[in-house]
């Protein structure tokens, strides 16, 4: 019992307690990509499902990026690799760390956040003079960066839809676009799904855009069943699939020679049309 007192294990014990207490603390604080598939992933289903076009697409998708793990998943890729960033509220990056892990985003933060800015900035409160913006993160580890401004709840976002279109067309054909939002759920597999439209629409039907998407992993945009503890109401989910239905048929026309802004074309549509 008395070589176990000994000041040096005393010691060891005491360092063996800390790290154990680090790591549960910071077990999940440098996230793993979480929903990351890519248009090129294989496709496995029993159904007759049209794929023509698909594996065509240079893009992926998934959650909020730890970028040394999305490094490692885009490591096969060649030409430029742009971040498309679709998240809306404040994110950045902390010694590497998205500042979801401190939850700089959220009001009322759990225990382990307010522990977490204490060790890494010595404070409970938020230092925005700390972070990194996910822009110069993404340089860092030898990606492009773009924001995109558009909401998985459609509503008030028509506006930017011009943008989108034009951030699409202006992509270069080498370059690899990897769009994220918080979970890689919802606006993520809308922008992808918007991807698919563009470069695929008319040739290949809307139904079957849905289908392959979801067989890579993305949410399905015509299910507008309520989440249990959900933040969608029936009306956003039927609003976001609406908004789909009606983009397929813009960029069917405008891929056969049609009104090539979104802008113009829906402005031009009947009321009772949209």
């Amino acid at each position: 019992m008395k070589s176990l007192l000994k000041p040096r294990n005393i010691l060891l014990f005491c360092f063996g307690a800390i790290l154990i207490f680090l790591f549960i603390l910071f077990y999940d604080a440098f996230p793993r990509v979480k929903r990351f598939r890519t248009m090129q992933d294989d496709v496995k289903t029993t159904e007759n499902v049209n794929l023509a076009g698909l594996k065509d697409i240079r893009a992926s998708g998934g959650s909020l990026p730890g970028f040394p793990d999305l490094q490692k998943k885009l490591s096969h890729i060649e030409g430029p690799i742009i971040i498309v960033d679709a998240m809306y509220d404040y994110h950045g990056y902390l010694l590497g760390m998205p500042t979801t892990s401190l939850a700089y985003h959220q009001e009322t933060p759990l225990l382990k956040h307010y522990l977490r800015r204490l060790l890494l900035t010595g404070t409970f409160d938020k230092r925005l003079d700390f972070i990194t913006s996910e822009s110069d993160e993404a340089k860092k580890y030898g990606f492009d960066y773009k924001a995109v401004n558009i909401g998985s709840k459609i509503g008030n976002t028509y506006d930017y839809i011009d943008d989108v279109v034009s951030f699409f067309d202006s992509t270069p054909p080498n370059a690899w676009l990897h769009f994220h939002c918080r979970n890689g759920r919802g606006r993520t597999s809308m922008l992808l799904v918007m991807l698919d439209i563009m470069k695929n629409a008319p040739h290949v039907s809307l139904n079957d855009i849905i289908k392959r998407q979801i067989l890579l992993g993305a949410e399905d945009l015509f299910d507008v069943r309520v989440w249990r503890n959900g933040t969608y109401t029936e009306q956003a989910l039927k609003d976001r699939k609406e908004f789909i239905e009606q983009f397929y048929i813009f960029a069917s026309q405008r891929n056969t020679g049609g009104a090539q802004k979104w802008s113009d074309w829906h402005k031009a549509q009947p009321t009772e049309a949209l």
